[in-house]
């Protein structure tokens, strides 16, 4: 004889939709609804706040109920990347072209094969820092003050 016992659900606080019940044999499909609208409302308000969702996990508490195993509770994660944004100074550009302009000068002076090619290395790399400040992708602070602390 198959035992089908209507199972209640409660939001948590603050969480969207209705607490309806359900027949355990339709439980996983009701758990698994709310919790999707969830991870949906998640993803809304990352694109909403300028970032996006890199990673959702949706997982059901499933136990015997009757006949069934049913979904008694379910919990979605989400994390969320929200891009710093970050007004990149003209005077970090400004001194960063002062050091490519110094080296390059230091450059045409030097005789040394040596040393030439490590002032080409080292004007690469800060003609690279200055193509990423300059198209507005982010890279850390701290990785910047390296490279400049390094070249100086």
């Amino acid at each position: 004889m198959l035992v089908n016992p209507t199972l209640g659900y409660r939001l948590d606080p603050g969480e969207p939709g209705l607490a309806y019940s359900a027949p355990a044999s339709r439980s996983i499909l009701r758990v698994l609804s709310q919790e999707v609208s969830n991870l949906v409302a998640f993803k809304k308000e990352a694109m909403r706040e300028g970032g996006y969702v890199v990673y959702s996990n949706i997982s059901l508490d499933l136990r015997k109920r009757g006949s069934f195993l049913a979904a008694v509770a379910g919990r979605t994660q989400v994390l969320v990347y929200k891009p710093v944004e970050r007004i990149i100074e003209e005077d970090t550009r400004r001194e960063i072209e002062d050091k490519i302009n110094q080296l390059r000068a230091q450059l045409m002076r030097e005789t040394n094969p040596l040393i030439k090619e490590r002032l080409e290395e080292d004007i690469r790399r800060l003609e690279i820092a200055l193509t990423v400040l300059k198209s507005g992708l982010k890279i850390p602070e701290l990785l910047l003050g390296v490279l400049l602390d390094t070249l100086v």
